[in-house]
């Protein structure tokens, strides 16, 4: 049984790259794991909507080839994923674009949402740039943004790597997170960055902060977070990290011995690519691994 809710599949993104077949493998092995389906779903380019009649027979063809190559694509995201794990249960279809609003539509009956970034640095996945951010701020459950050049694209034993900041999103993330490692066996490594918060604004008085007080604190906020989860999972190799330093750059240092990192998201912005929080978005361009957002759409 999952600590999370149970959802009806685990959605995977494939566009026909390299990239989109390795994260439709992984997002398999977390199926399997799951015991849930895997869906693996392709998004049609947006139908041109001004044709003259004479470029309405151009307009069949198009159409025909695009299905035609949609299946292809299909095909072969499904051979990939079969000749790794066989038992997993596989579904396959096809929908009208854009891609965003597509695959965040499929995330109301999904487990997790994955699709394939190009790589560090970029955002330029499925069909256009600005996809992931789409899928990221309008998914009602956890999205992962597979980006990995690991020989296997299959969770090995690195270990997971969660952000944590005291908040209802951080505490979906620690589930998120703590529900991999456990059914991974893997280790769990918990974050916590934590800065002047307000007070850097006002220089003149840091000096009066009682600097060992607060590193108290935050160590308490870490240990609250936590509570309980190592008597849920007592097999759980859980390990914390609380520190004086920015969150995003905290969690990337240790990120790079991981497989997975975990984070929940603060942005409040409803503009496109300006909805996540600062510290997401940060490492959502510069992590090297697969990292799961989560965020809570009302």
């Amino acid at each position: 049984m999952s600590i999370l809710a149970q959802r009806q599949a685990v959605v995977v993104g494939v566009d026909g790259s390299e990239r989109a077949m390795r994260a439709a493998v992984w997002a398999a092995a977390v199926a399997q794991r799951k015991s849930v389906p895997l869906r693996v779903a392709h998004v049609l380019p947006s139908p041109g909507y001004h044709y003259s009649e004479a470029a309405l027979l151009f307009q069949n063809e198009f159409a025909q080839e695009v299905e035609k190559s949609a299946h292809e694509i299909l095909d072969r995201a499904e051979r990939h994923v079969k000749s790794a794990f066989p038992d997993v249960t596989v579904s396959c279809s096809t929908h009208p674009g854009p891609a965003g609003p597509a695959l965040a539509g499929l995330s109301a009956h999904a487990e997790m949402v994955v699709v394939g970034s190009t790589g560090a640095g970029a955002l330029e996945t499925l069909v256009t740039g600005s996809t992931v951010m789409q899928v990221v701020n309008r998914a009602h459950c956890p999205v992962t943004v597979f980006r990995s050049e690991a020989p296997s694209p299959v969770p090995d034993h690195r270990p997971v790597v969660v952000g944590v900041d005291g908040s209802e999103l951080s505490s979906l993330a620690i589930t998120t997170a703590v529900e991999f490692a456990t059914f991974f066996e893997v280790p769990l490594l918990a974050v916590h960055g934590w800065g002047a918060g307000d007070l850097s604004e006002r220089p003149a008085a840091l000096p009066m902060v009682n600097w060992a007080v607060v590193e108290e604190e935050q160590s308490v906020l870490m240990a609250e977070n936590l509570a309980g989860w190592r008597e849920k999972c007592p097999d759980l190799q859980l390990t914390t990290v609380v520190e004086q330093a920015n969150p995003a750059e905290l969690i990337l240092e240790y990120a790079r011995d991981a497989q997975l990192v975990v984070v929940g998201s603060h942005g409040h912005n409803r503009l496109a690519g300006a909805f996540l929080g600062s510290t997401s978005q940060n490492l959502l361009h510069h992590v090297a691994c697969p990292i799961t957002i989560c965020r809570r759409v009302s």
